[in-house]
């Protein structure tokens, strides 16, 4: 298939280029491999962070949102000047981290959710690190790869609640170990996280895309948001996901 890139504009593209593969600030974390109950295979999680990416999403939704007197409402100004430092884009990070957990459901039809019975799920109401639970309908199924969808996101919110997805689920693995990296940022235990998001700060505002006053990003310039309408910033965090399947050897033979 050929590909075409002329939708970038001949001034953005050696900055859009950086952008998607930024040199030295992606940051990928392989999460603890889990076994799929009652299935040979192991799953494994890789959350992969573009960091410059995660400066700008952060950026237009805090220059986006605003509270007025009743609610928090979408004013869609890109430029609209904030304040937001390192700190600020990691605590953004481990709020979405936190909400895209890997997911394992059962694979059931959209009409049939809402006639899968009450479980264990009803009671959760934000992703646990780590948990697995058999709907009723399945105990004493063999569960295959085949009737298992894996997916990244929020079970539990209230529209899916309604739809009864969470009902169809079998396990919720969140990512501990990428939490546990930014969360030893922000306590400070370990400074080089938040200096990599600070040199992705300070790359961004050499380009032309944002402006920084005092060590805080203060705004996208219209180039930035050009660059935000050019390329999208919600895979800012990627996650993949690796089935193995277990072998079982048997082994024999003289002792070494």
């Amino acid at each position: 298939m050929e590909v075409s890139f002329d939708e970038i504009p001949d001034d953005l593209w050696d900055d859009w280029v950086w952008l998607v593969t930024p040199a030295g600030l992606m940051r990928a974390v392989e999460e603890e491999g889990q076994s799929i109950l009652s299935s040979p295979y192991r799953v494994t999680s890789t959350y992969t962070v573009n960091l410059p990416k995660m400066v700008m999403f952060d950026l237009m939704w805090s220059s986006r949102l605003d509270m007025n007197a009743d609610d928090l409402v979408d004013v869609k100004d890109l430029c609209r000047p904030v304040s937001r430092d390192p700190r600020n884009v990691l605590n953004s990070l481990a709020f979405l981290l936190s909400n895209y957990p890997l997911i394992l459901r059962w694979k059931v039809p959209q009409e049939k959710l809402c006639d899968l019975a009450s479980n264990n799920w009803d009671d959760v109401f934000e992703p646990p690190e780590l948990q697995w639970y058999v709907p009723p309908e399945l105990e004493g199924v063999q569960l295959d790869i085949e009737n298992i969808a894996i997916d990244f996101f929020n079970p539990f919110v209230p529209a899916l609640r309604k739809l009864g997805v969470h009902r169809s689920v079998i396990g919720v693995i969140s990512p501990v170990r990428n939490l546990n990296q930014v969360y030893a940022a922000l306590n400070g235990e370990d400074g080089t996280l938040l200096e990599a998001v600070n040199t992705a700060m300070l790359e961004l505002e050499q380009r032309g895309l944002v402006e920084m006053e005092g060590g805080h990003v203060r705004k996208m310039t219209a180039r930035g948001a050009r660059m935000a309408q050019t390329e999208p910033l919600t895979d800012c965090v990627n996650c993949r996901c690796r089935v193995d399947e277990m072998m079982e050897y048997e082994l024999g033979g003289d002792e070494d």
